[in-house]
């Protein structure tokens, strides 16, 4: 009886400590393949994603998943939520669908492929490896709008970022570039306008600028005005007066 219970004891314990061994070799094995996928998507998103072989370091390959997503680095915290029991792994979960999210968006893809990486990580992150799909930017360099991604440099391969306002529509006039230049003899823009003495002199007659006039002394007489009821004195006249009557006119 002691020899069978013994030998029941020695069999149950080797079967369970193989069966615990079986199980480590395919949770090693699951991870290794879910963490190729991983090291493929890297490799694909450029400077974003090295070192790649952070795919196969726990803790490590969520931070760079972190900066491929667009999303900053100190996110790494929400790690520590998966010590606590059910509701921070709940949580944590909310985090990983948004991190999935903008991976899927960095990749060009939708909701829909958010939620293949979601349920089917394994299988999804090979498609983004072994697949069409290609890397344009942290979260598409903000398309989805949250801001995050607008100061990424431009991978290469795509075409820069176009700045400033878009070109005008056929049939507008086009801009003018700045302003009209000046017309010769004013002043450049913010400099003050020169002294007095470079302006062009003034006509004769006029007092020189900065000056009051001249008083009225030193204008020339005016005739007086004529007495009330009779005409005006005409004006005087350069011409020679005519000669009195029966002498010829001088010769010329």
């Amino acid at each position: 009886m002691g020899y069978l219970s013994a030998a029941t004891y020695n069999y149950n314990t080797h079967t369970s400590g193989a069966g615990v061994l079986v199980l480590v070799l395919l949770a090693v094995a699951f991870y290794i393949v879910t963490a190729l996928g991983t090291y493929g998507a890297y490799k694909k998103a450029g400077s974003y994603g090295e070192p790649a072989w952070s795919a196969f370091v726990p803790i490590y390959n969520f931070i760079i998943l972190l900066r491929i997503a667009g999303r900053p680095k100190t996110w790494a915290w929400f790690l520590l939520m998966i010590i606590v029991p059910y509701l921070g792994s709940l949580a944590f979960f909310v985090v990983y669908i948004i991190v999935a999210n903008d991976i899927s968006k960095s990749f060009g893809h939708g909701g829909g492929f958010t939620v293949g990486l979601v349920l089917l990580g394994p299988i999804f992150w090979y498609i983004l490896w072994l697949g069409s799909s290609t890397y344009r930017g942290p979260a598409a360099l903000g398309a989805s709008g949250g801001g995050y991604g607008g100061g990424y440099p431009p991978q290469p391969g795509y075409p820069p970022q176009q700045t400033g306002y878009p070109p005008q529509p056929p049939g507008y006039p086009p801009q003018q570039p700045g302003y009209p230049p000046q017309q010769p003899g004013y002043p450049p823009a913010g400099q003050p306008p020169p002294p007095m003495s470079t302006y062009p002199p003034q006509p004769p007659g006029y007092p020189p600028a900065g000056q009051p006039p001249p008083p009225m002394s030193t204008y020339p007489p005016q005739p007086p005005p004529a007495p009330p009821g009779q005409a005006p004195p005409p004006p005087p006249s350069s011409e020679e007066p005519p000669p009195p009557p029966g002498q010829m006119p001088p010769p010329q």
